[in-house]
């Protein structure tokens, strides 16, 4: 059987247990959740990074959820259709859903259109806002519960995209946040969600409350409170997990065996984040960006750099087996059927011969750090040892992200090779696009056949076709080499005895609000 909270036992067992329960120390259930930051620690969903979603997803809804298959389910959106070739999307919403606010009402129409207006907006901070004013044109209100969304360009993953739950589009009460005024990121935030705000303490701690007298359309929460805590230092956190001090943290992977030696658990989120090692200069439509004097732009050169690591060491060793050998530069579901490269070193070195490199040559590999990315540095390391047994000759330079990006986006011909991490995106299109587009000007490798590739796949209107076409492009990039593909890595979670059943998958992350208490 479930478990029912104090309040929900109460209200089976009624007014007379109410009042025991009330008198029973510690009768509230709280679930202590320790993470590296807050972020900005502000509360509109335009308002910072979407880290900030590990608290604020338990606040507000969304209009698209995904199941562990990827597949869209009903949120506040019930229904929805796509129309003029994917530049029109019409959502339905739920009726009654009530904002935790009184004087807010329900959710409506209104609040949905202006909660993507302020995303998409000029001054929005969040992390997709200029992908989406590139998409978007305009939020229309049809009725009370329709809303229409009119798009510069297609978009056939709208619904699961940009409107579900992996991205930011929270959906707020549009009187409050108005009464707020200039004051609204910083204040109490008020949404649809199980749960609200009852304490924020800047860079400690963030208190949420199980919302009175509500049952919830989407999840019936377990845990009363759920206290979020910043801990930035990983070996306090695994501390905390091992005192009983905190039942849900995120942890690097060298925490793992002690984790488990400690008898607590390690849940993960499979394949939310790819690290991938990027080669310079390859940009072959764009004459600023290639340098045709890089050995690895022969493409057999590309893929004996592939041949000569053992990723699969790689994950055993420095993710704790913790991930999936690579078949591209990000997760994308279309790509399953693609075949990594194997741990090949005879076949590396042939290709090596072929292309005039039997003696190898010399390069420069830089690295940073990051969350999640703390293996990077360790991950040069060790494929400049598989390297160097084919003969490569790697110089490791330790930098920081900033820095590195500024050099890799500056429009010059690259002559170095970078570690990196790549996320499943909201749209896997847009992923590709913004790797291996003449446009962005992030892209580590272009060709001319492949922007006709890319264009097709803009063209196409069949859902079905289109994945058809972006199979086609990830069989494409793995035969080209077009990066160094790694590791599918998961993402872990130390969990403690007092929760039992709670699954995560790479759509859905932040999901505490479904962690059971357990029996």
């Amino acid at each position: 059987m479930k478990h029912l909270t104090p309040r929900r036992r109460a209200a089976v067992m009624g007014a007379s247990a109410l009042a025991l329960l009330a008198a029973s120390p510690g009768a509230a259930e709280t679930l202590t959740v320790a993470i590296p930051t807050f972020s900005e620690q502000t509360m509109t969903p335009w308002a910072g990074s979407g880290q900030r979603k590990t608290y604020l997803d338990l606040v507000y809804d969304y209009l698209v959820y995904l199941d562990a298959d990827g597949n869209a389910q009903p949120g506040l959106a019930t229904s929805w259709e796509m129309e003029n070739e994917g530049q029109t999307w019409t959502f339905h919403l739920r009726e009654g859903v009530p904002f935790s606010d009184d004087s807010c009402g329900t959710v409506t129409a209104e609040d949905v259109a202006y909660s993507i207006e302020r995303i998409i907006d000029e001054d929005s901070r969040a992390g997709p806002a200029s992908t989406m004013r590139r998409v978007i044109d305009s939020a229309e209100v049809v009725d009370e519960h329709t809303v229409r969304l009119n798009l510069k360009a297609p978009d056939f993953l709208l619904a699961t995209g940009y409107m579900g739950e992996a991205q930011q589009v929270g959906i707020v009460c549009k009187s409050y946040i108005e009464a707020q005024g200039e004051g609204a990121d910083s204040a109490m935030p008020v949404g649809s969600g199980p749960y609200v705000v009852s304490e924020s303490v800047d860079g400690s701690e963030i208190t949420l409350s199980l919302r009175e007298s509500v049952e919830h359309w989407r999840v019936s929460p377990d845990f009363d409170t759920i206290s979020f805590k910043a801990v930035p230092e990983e070996a306090t956190r695994v501390a905390m997990l091992q005192a009983g001090e905190a039942d849900i943290a995120p942890v690097s992977f060298d925490s793992i065996p002690g984790l488990e030696a400690s008898d607590l658990r390690i849940v993960s989120a499979e394949k939310t984040w790819s690290p991938v090692i990027r080669l310079g200069g390859i940009v072959q439509t764009d004459p600023e960006r290639f340098n045709p004097d890089n050995p690895w732009a022969d493409v057999r050169v590309r893929q004996a750099m592939n041949y000569a690591v053992d990723k699969q060491t790689i994950i055993d060793e420095l993710f704790q087996g913790e991930g999936t050998v690579a078949n591209g530069d990000t997760p994308i579901a279309a790509w399953d059927s693609v075949e990594p490269y194997p741990y090949d070193p005879e076949r590396a070195r042939e290709l090596l011969a072929d292309a005039g490199y039997a003696d190898g040559f010399d390069m420069t590999l830089k690295t940073f750090t990051t969350t999640p990315g703390a293996e990077l540095p360790l991950m040069a390391e060790a494929v400049a040892l598989y390297w160097a047994d084919v003969g490569i000759n790697v110089t490791i330079e330790p930098g920081d992200w900033p820095s590195i990006r500024a050099e890799w986006t500056s429009g010059k011909p690259l002559d170095f090779a970078m570690t990196h991490r790549g996320f499943p995106f909201a749209n896997p299109e847009n992923g590709v696009e913004a790797g291996f587009s003449t446009k962005s000007l992030f892209a580590s490798f272009t060709s001319q056949e492949l922007e006709e590739k890319l264009a097709g796949l803009g063209a196409e209107t069949d859902p079905a076709k289109r994945t058809e076409r972006l199979t086609d492009i990830g069989q494409y990039l793995r035969d080209e080499a077009a990066n160094v593909f790694m590791v599918l890595a998961n993402e872990p979670y130390g969990v403690g005895p007092r929760v039992g059943d709670w699954g995560i998958d790479t759509s859905y992350v932040y999901n505490f609000d479904q962690a059971e208490l357990a029996e």
